[in-house]
């Protein structure tokens, strides 16, 4: 986020800077061009005032007297000089290669002026095989034209000193740029700082830490407030799991008691029957079945208590030694019912759960799948690797279920088609679920090739 704050603070300040420093540039570039002018233009008017003092007292094709101040512009701002009498002959220059007395009324710049107009424009020049800027402006006494001061410069000078005004305007805002990276920079820090310690209180507390805290003395107000809302909330919700675990704690402690007595008379009373009274006997053993069962439920929801509120401390487990482990337990009772449990797993296969919780998943799911599956069949326990996670499947040849059934399969006390009026508390896959939860992980059913359920939980490889 720090980075995206920076960049998008300094996208808008390059954006409004390529804003205005376009339309600035092409402004600066004809300013340049138009102020150039008119220095040239001045520098011409100066020289034609000098030239009109020579021109008025001869009439000689040479006049030697203009020639140094014909030098000095030449040497001032490198233009090129020519000055013309009132025929067009050239009198003047400051180029050697041109001969005096050379008729320069082919230039329509200097025929323009010789009329008493000033002319002022770019043209190719087939002479010197470049574009020229030129200005030329009559020598005027009175009403008459004594002559034409021609000022010319290669169109690349000009261009060059456009270029130079621009370079200006573009290094300025490179300048700006690297001070809006700065401003940019220390705003992002300011925003996302705080913001990251908030996330960190967050992922804490998501993990089960009610002590955690985020810092609200520093950052904006408006983070500020954000701050002491969540340690306040973080407060409430540690006093209502901390009541939940005391809740859970007397419920167990009350429950337990009532229901072992209650099986024990079950018991007792089982024994004075005896075989007397088969209908009696018959309800006696029904009535144990179900407070073990009740014993059972009870167990199981205190478990989902305790683990939706405890803090999800992960260990780094082998899952393929736990499978071995479970495999080998179930073995007997899977014999029992003609069913074959196989494993297919690396040597080693480790991966991040809580402790305990990968041996009650195995557990949940293969005794469910020895619950449906046909007699003959086999379950396939297998483990793999891919993408950063652990993948732990659990394969039976059962009924299988619908894609909605698989869906509502999680959810507390549902029981399947093939279970119902079997004992079993429908908490299993809930506690399956929750384990995977806690220990950064996802717990699905997903359709077995073949028939049957792919019973699956992924965890985080280690």
């Amino acid at each position: 986020m720090r980075l995206r704050l920076i960049g998008g603070f300094v996208g808008v300040a390059g954006l409004i800077l390529v804003i205005f420093s376009i339309p600035l540039a092409q402004f600066v570039a004809k300013v340049e061009r138009e102020r150039f002018v008119t220095q040239v233009e001045r520098d011409a008017f100066i020289l034609a005032g000098h030239a009109k003092e020579t021109l008025s007292v001869g009439t000689g094709t040479t006049l030697r007297s203009l020639q140094p101040y014909v030098d000095a512009f030449k040497k001032a701002d490198g233009a090129h000089v020519i000055v013309t009498d009132s025929v067009g002959r050239v009198i003047a220059s400051d180029d050697t290669s041109v001969v005096l007395g050379t008729d320069y009324t082919n230039r329509p710049e200097v025929s323009t002026a010789l009329k008493g107009v000033p002319s002022t424009g770019e043209r190719r020049s087939n002479t010197l095989g470049q574009d020229l800027l030129f200005v030329a402006v009559p020598v005027l006494s009175g009403d008459d034209t004594l002559g034409v001061v021609r000022l010319s410069h290669p169109a690349t000078h000009v261009d060059h000193e456009v270029r130079q005004r621009i370079a200006g305007i573009l290094g300025a805002g490179a300048i700006s740029l690297v001070a809006a990276v700065m401003v940019a920079i220390l705003l992002g820090l300011t925003i996302s700082n705080p913001i990251a310690r908030l996330r960190r209180a967050t992922d804490r507390l998501g993990r089960g830490d009610f002590d955690a805290r985020a810092e609200d003395g520093r950052g904006p107000k408006e983070l500020r407030e954000l701050a002491r809302s969540f340690n306040s909330m973080s407060g409430r919700l540690g006093l209502m799991v901390e009541g939940q675990q005391h809740f859970a704690g007397a419920v167990s402690h009350q429950l337990r008691t009532p229901l072992t007595a209650l099986r024990l008379r079950l018991e007792q009373a089982e024994g004075a029957v005896g075989s007397d009274d088969a209908v009696v006997a018959e309800a006696l053993e029904a009535s144990r079945a179900e407070a073990d069962r009740l014993q059972e439920m009870v167990e199981q929801l205190l478990a989902l208590a305790r683990l939706e509120g405890a803090a999800a401390k992960t260990v780094a487990v082998d899952a393929a030694r736990v499978a071995r482990d479970r495999v080998e337990m179930w073995t007997p009772l899977a014999d029992e019912n003609s069913v074959t449990i196989r494993l297919e797993a690396p040597v080693t296969a480790r991966c991040a759960v809580i402790e305990g919780g990968l041996e009650q998943i195995l557990d949940n799911y293969i005794d469910n799948a020895i619950s449906v599956a046909p007699a003959g069949s086999e379950i396939l326990v297998d483990i793999s690797a891919d993408d950063g996670h652990l993948t732990v499947d659990v394969c039976d040849r059962g009924p299988g279920l619908t894609e909605e059934q698989r869906d509502l399969a999680f959810d507390r006390f549902w029981r399947g088609p093939a279970t119902t009026g079997a004992t079993g508390s429908g908490l299993g896959l809930a506690i399956v679920r929750q384990l995977a939860a806690a220990s950064g992980g996802e717990a699905e059913l997903l359709g077995n090739p073949g028939g049957g359920i792919r019973a699956r939980v992924r965890l985080q490889a280690r």
